[in-house]
């Protein structure tokens, strides 16, 4: 545990003590101003290795209230790290992949786990295609990316996906049933993660293509689940210091260490006495609708609630009704059909990039 940070393998060169920082800073100093990525990958490293690796500063994504701060100590650290490669069998010196912001967690413990796991770590620009920013012989035992970044390289090359990538982890956002139709027919690896910063990343799986292929989402290691009183998702994390969270997840809680993710509490719309949840309607709608866009709640005097659509678009929003509605007519269930749209120039979103929702 106090020896974990104390090393770090990158492109098969393994560099100890202050050679680990020494490598970032020069790679910090040497940066470009359109190169703000590096700045975060510095200040993990820096928190890693200078200051002690005792612990690092990581922050909520914001997507239902103010971002914050906390605080994550190292034993969490690398029991996370450790139950990676314990559900994902990753072994020391196996080629990893890093194409993730360093802003927030999940890029974080990428380099987390390449130090106390001993992998070969691979590290390219978070931003434009994965697929550019890579040569066509590289291999890759892991990786984990957000589902825009693992649709555009399908988009642009699938039988690279398949030679550059073993195994494919998915999280940051829910996955379009669009994208899940695409992997059905892809032979690498791809599972769909649960977890935050609270719980350093994942604490449960669901395989999206193959034989295996899963509806529900599976607990690793020894984490466990319940449900409070507002049917959302509570998770018992032995591995953690923080050994209870309850989370703003309303789901369908098969047994202990299985669930059905619904959507968030504080989105759902409750509709002539049926809930709808927004989530659900958009990963139906996100390869259908040509739009960025979100389904949210608005008052009505018939049903309590309806359904409305928020689209980001140039367009006069006459000019684009007639369009989407026809589209969403054929995608979605009658009671789900929007019954107000509001076309916008921007969606404000957080810094994460997800979409601050509002009527």
């Amino acid at each position: 545990m106090e020896t974990a940070f104390e090393r770090l393998t990158l492109d098969g060169v393994t560099r100890e003590g202050i050679a680990v920082f020494n490598y970032f800073d020069k790679l910090n100093k040497k940066r470009r101003v359109k190169d703000d990525w590096i700045g975060p990958l510095y200040d993990t490293v820096l928190s890693l290795t200078l200051l002690g690796g005792n612990s690092i500063q990581a922050s909520t994504s914001g997507t239902t209230g103010p971002l914050k701060r906390i605080s994550i100590p190292r034993r969490d650290l690398v029991n996370s790290a450790r139950l990676t490669a314990e559900a994902f069998g990753l072994m020391t010196g196996d080629r990893v992949l890093h194409c993730l912001p360093n802003d927030f967690i999940a890029g974080k413990m990428m380099i987390v786990r390449a130090m106390v796991l001993g992998l070969d770590l691979h590290i390219i620009d978070p931003r434009g295609s994965v697929l550019d920013n890579l040569k066509s012989h590289d291999r890759f035992r892991f990786t984990a990316m957000v589902p825009l970044q693992l649709h555009r390289a399908m988009q642009e090359d699938k039988a690279r996906v398949e030679r550059q990538f073993e195994t494919i982890l998915l999280g940051g956002g829910p996955v379009s049933e669009a994208l899940t139709e695409d992997l059905q027919a892809l032979s690498t690896t791809v599972l769909q993660s649960y977890g935050s910063t609270e719980t350093v990343t994942h604490v449960a799986l669901r395989r999206l293509n193959g034989p295996q292929k899963e509806a529900v989402f599976t607990a690793i290691g020894k984490v466990h689940f319940g449900r409070d009183p507002r049917a959302c998702l509570v998770i018992y994390t032995p591995h953690l210091s923080v050994k209870q969270h309850v989370t703003n997840d309303l789901v369908d809680l098969i047994d202990e260490t299985h669930f059905r993710w619904l959507g968030r509490y504080d989105n759902v719309i409750l509709s002539g006495g049926k809930k709808i949840f927004p989530e659900q309607l958009e990963a139906k709608t996100a390869g259908v609708l040509p739009f960025p866009h979100y389904f949210t709640a608005v008052e009505d005097n018939v049903l309590g609630q309806a359904v409305m659509l928020v689209l980001e678009t140039d367009r006069p929003q006459d000019e684009v009704l007639p369009e989407v509605m026809e589209k969403l007519m054929h995608t979605l269930h009658p009671h789900e059909w929007p019954r107000r749209v509001q076309a916008l120039r921007r969606i404000e979103r957080t810094s994460s990039g997800k979409f601050k929702r509002s009527t």
